[in-house]
């Protein structure tokens, strides 16, 4: 892949991030996930027993509601890295607001002209806790 083309390929997976996974936090509202997250998606995480759990898109679109979204938490997404192979891209970053933050990694692949994630892994930090 070309460095041109690399760097294009980058700039359409921070907007397909920024544009869908980002406000989908930010407005507490899954459907701004439909355009990213693959209907085979899977989420990895550790419970809270320190056991590997694997959610799929049903579920965590069920951990969404609109109506209770809190207009006064900001939301940050930084990017540490994007990786991209072919149609293939591994993306690193962190999710954040004034509760809670996010290290997620991401498998992404290119199919059909978009970016999509089909596997998420995430550590996840509530603030609240860490000042306790």
């Amino acid at each position: 892949m070309s460095t041109t083309r690399y760097e294009i390929e980058k700039r359409e997976i921070r907007k397909a991030i920024l544009d869908y996974y980002h406000e989908g936090h930010a407005k507490n509202d899954a459907k701004y996930y439909e355009p990213i997250l693959h209907p085979e998606w899977k989420f990895f995480l550790m419970n809270t027993d320190g056991k590997l759990r694997i959610v799929d898109r049903e579920e965590y679109y069920s951990w969404y509601v609109p109506e209770e979204v809190n207009p006064a938490l900001e939301w940050e997404t930084e990017f540490y890295s994007i990786d991209i192979t072919e149609n293939i891209a591994a993306v690193k970053l962190r999710l954040e607001c004034q509760e809670v933050r996010f290290m997620d990694y991401f498998n992404m692949m290119k199919i059909d002209g978009n970016w999509w994630i089909v596997h998420k892994m995430s550590s996840g930090v509530n603030k609240g806790r860490d000042q306790e």
